[in-house]
Order: structure tokens, then C-alpha cells, then sequence
């Protein structure tokens, strides 16, 4: 997988945009701090204090906590030097294990070029409990903080950071990068799902905990205070979390955390109400109208995505013959379509492309197709499915890439066959000049290179 793919995979859809959206906003603070000798000392007291209480502390956890090393817990530091390689780290950062009084916890952190990952002691006692892989899991997830340079970035948008809900939904994006890079290169699901488990509810009662159950439980929970706790966090709760990863690693699951409508409604309640005290009489009773059309098609997407995400080809088939749009997509651009893909629903999404659904439309972040995402999921029919009903086997990203060399990078025999049937061409090449078989090459599937070599000769 080269480094853009990689990229593509396991950065969170919404990092980039929150973290462009917090930089917007810091550069606007800092400009007028500039413009301001008062609010200038304001904001370089606020970076400094910050800094020297972290520096005090980095000091007293280097004076008082234990440095894993060769020779200090030597089968962690195994662990520690395995995922820094596996994610290219050209030095080794300081890990050390504090006491904790209880608290099952851990933090990446960074002082003047120098990284750090700290373990509180409860949780790194794992190792007595035969539960390495779990540990494994935690120090990855920290590690990738270090890698994605998450705690350097902060410093340029610290204005933002102090902003509600933006700085925080940052974090959360954050967190669910790192949860991924986590189980990527530590290659174990359940083992990511028990280390979050743990964070739960402990070291000891994890592995008896029914984790549908509990995943059912919190996405059960409504209500306004319910909605300010999450988003007023810097990290997502952590049943999503779980639910994150099983999306992730395509695992199946009946739960479906639906967005909540309150956070929708207060923003616009806001909205309606600066409307209504600087308008009158019609324009005010047709802003009313459109927020309640607007709301109700809202509603109506959000049940079709809710149900094909959660695989209720019953309820897609109801929703669809109720009037509901079939290329309705989510903030991110996420469509049915592409929730079938991901599972190889071809049911349900089959009833979607009867009822007009396109599948060549692009989702925003990392600019995927319902066909590119069944290829990367494997899902063999789904990509007969789409094929057969009209979906561009050469539709390009803004790179030059296309669904063959997807298929060519997983080494997908089957898949590279129906593309070309279908009318790939397999003599496209990239942004940096790299054609399908190049890759299929590269990932050392000698077969399918030869194949897709024969063929683009014959173009």
C-alpha cells in the first residue's frame, strides 16, 4: 500500500476538514492579535503558561516514572520498537509507565522535539493478565498521535482549541485516526475492541462484557445533555469508538448510532431566531417553511442511511417505495448505495439502482465510489451488481486513480477480470505515472500484473 492509499485508508474523513477549519480560524485570531498590543500578550500568555506547566510535568514523569527499554520491560519495548517501525518513525520516543491510583489511561505528548508516550500503571499491569495484544493496541493508538503530528499541530491553531465544539470535534477526529493506525499496524480487531473495552470498565471484568449489548445500550441514548457531553469532549464515547473500528475492519453489526436531530435543531432554532428579530411578515413565514421541508427531507435520508448501513433491506425497500431519495448522502457524502457496498448487501442494492440511485457519485473526503469501496471491501457481487448496471469502471480521482488499481493493489484476480470486462482500461496511469499492473507489481501479484500487462498491450 504506498503512502497516498494509506493516507486515503486510515486518516478519519473529517480530521482534515476540522483541522482546515480550526487553522481558518486561528490565522483570523492571530491577524488580530497583531492589530491588538493587548490581545498580542494575551495570546502569548495563554501559549506559554500552558507550555511551562507541560514541561514541569513531562519533567516529573522523566524524574519519577519507569523508562521502558531493552532492559526495562524488554517484551514491551519489543512492542514499542516493532509498531515504530511498521509506521517509519526515525526515532524511538520515550515511553514511560507512572503510577496511576486507579485510572486506566495513557497520553502521547510533546516538548520542544521531544516525544513522549506515557502508561498509566493500571493499565500497562495487562501484561500479568495475558492481555499484550490489548496493550499493543493502546501504545499503537498513542504512537499514531506522534506519527499524524496531532500534538505539533495544535500549537498552530491553539485559538481554536480554546473554541467550543471546534476544538473538540478535532480531537475526536483525531481519536478515530489513531484508532485505525492502531488496528492497521497492530493487525488485530478484537484485540483493539477489548483494549477499548477496558477503558470501559476495566482490566478484569472486559472480557465478560457483551459487547452488542453494550454497543445497543449507547446508541439508545438521546436527550440534550446526552448530545453537549459528546460534543463538549475531546474524545468520542467509547462504544462508537468500537463501532468505528467494526466499520472500519468491515466486520458486520446491527447497531446503527444515528446522528442526533438535537444538535440540528438548536443550530437552527438559532438561526430562525436572528432571522426572526431582523425580519418581518413573509420573509420570516418563508424561512419557517423552508426549515420545516428542509428538516423533513433531512429525516426522510437519514432513516434510508440509517437502514442501509444497518443492512434492513425490508426497511430500504419501504423507505424507497415511501418516496425517499435514492442519492440521498450524509454531511461526508455517503450514500445507501455506498453502505451496501461496504457490506455486499446486492438486495438492497439492487432496490436502490431500480429506484434510480447513480453510482458513480463521489463521496467528499477521499472521493470514493460505491464501486471502489465494494473493492476494497471484497465484496465480489456488489462490483458484478454495479458493473452490470452502468457504473464506470474508469471513473478517475482528482490523482489519476482508478477501480483497477484498487483492484490490482488487494491483488483482487476476480475483480480485475470484470473491470476489464466491463471496459477498463488498464493502460491509465496515475498522477506519478504508475499504470494498475505497476502496482499489482509492486504488491508482488505477479498473476494479475501479467494479466493486466497482456491486456493493455492488446489497447
Amino acid at each position: 500500500m504506498n503512502s497516498y492509499e494509506l493516507n486515503y485508508r486510515l486518516v478519519h474523513k473529517k480530521e482534515e476538514q476540522y483541522y482546515t477549519l480550526a487553522l481558518v480560524f486561528s490565522i483570523l485570531v492571530y491577524l488580530g492579535a497583531l492589530i491588538s498590543v493587548v490581545f498580542l500578550f494575551v495570546i502569548i500568555a495563554l501559549i506559554l503558561l500552558p507550555l511551562f506547566a507541560q514541561g514541569i510535568m513531562l519533567a516529573h514523569i522523566r524524574t519519577n516514572g519507569v523508562r521502558i527499554t531493552s532492559r526495562q520491560f524488554p517484551e514491551i519495548f519489543e512492542i514499542v520498537q516493532e509498531q515504530c517501525s511498521k509506521m517509519g518513525f526515525e526515532a524511538i520516543p520515550d515511553v514511560y509507565v507512572m503510577e496511576s491510583s486507579g485510572v486506566l489511561n495513557a497520553f502521547a505528548s510533546r516538548f520542544f522535539r521531544k516525544n513522549m508516550v506515557v502508561l498509566y500503571s493500571d493499565l500497562f499491569e495487562l501484561i500479568q493478565k495475558e492481555g499484550e495484544n490489548e496493550l499493543a493496541f493502546v501504545i499503537a493508538h498513542e504512537l499514531a498521535h506522534l506519527k499524524r503530528k496531532h500534538l505539533s499541530k495544535q500549537m498552530f491553531i491553539l485559538p481554536a482549541m480554546w473554541l467550543p465544539f471546534l476544538g473538540e470535534a478535532y480531537s475526536r477526529a483525531c481519536e478515530y485516526t489513531c484508532d485505525r493506525m492502531a488496528v492497521y499496524y497492530t493487525n488485530n480487531v478484537e484485540a483493539a475492541m477489548n483494549g477499548l473495552t477496558i477503558l470501559a470498565i476495566g482490566k478484569t471484568l472486559y472480557h465478560r462484557v457483551d459487547r452488542e449489548e453494550y454497543l445497543l445500550q449507547s446508541s439508545n441514548e438521546r436527550g440534550l445533555f446526552v448530545w453537549l457531553s459528546e460534543k463538549l469532549s475531546t474524545h468520542p464515547t467509547l462504544p462508537k469508538r468500537i463501532h468505528a473500528i467494526q466499520q472500519f475492519a468491515g466486520l458486520p453489526s446491527s447497531i446503527v448510532f444515528k446522528p442526533q436531530r438535537i444538535g440540528l435543531i438548536l443550530t437552527l432554532a438559532s438561526a430562525l431566531f436572528i432571522v426572526g428579530a431582523l425580519s418581518f411578515g413573509f420573509l420570516v413565514s418563508k424561512s419557517v417553511s423552508t426549515w420545516v421541508t428542509t428538516f423533513e427531507e433531512r429525516g426522510s435520508a437519514e432513516e434510508l442511511l440509517a437502514a442501509a448501513s444497518a443492512s434492513d433491506a425490508s426497511e430500504v425497500q419501504a423507505l424507497l417505495d415511501s418516496g425517499a431519495d435514492p442519492n440521498a448522502a450524509d454531511e461526508e457524502g455517503w450514500t445507501s448505495l455506498m453502505w451496501a457496498a461496504q457490506f455486499n448487501e446486492t438486495e438492497i442494492g439492487s432496490a436502490l439502482l431500480d429506484a434510480g440511485a447513480n453510482p458513480d457519485l463521489v463521496e467528499f473526503s477521499y472521493e470514493e465510489t460505491a464501486l471502489t469501496i465494494a473493492l476494497y471491501n471484497f465484496s465480489f457481487e456488489m462490483v458484478t451488481l454495479l458493473l452490470e448496471e452502468g457504473a464506470n469502471p474508469d471513473l478517475e480521482d482528482s490523482t489519476g486513480w482508478t477501480p483497477l488499481m484498487t483492484a490490482a493493489t488487494n491483488g483482487d484476480m476476480e475483480a480485475a477480470i470484470l473491470l476489464l470486462k466491463a471496459g477498463a482500461n488498464p493502460a491509465k496511469t496515475d498522477h506519478n505515472g504508475y499504470t494498475a499492473g505497476d502496482y499489482a507489481s509492486d504488491y508482488g501479484f505477479d498473476d494479475l500484473a501479467l494479466l493486466l500487462q497482456k491486456t493493455g498491450e492488446d489497447i
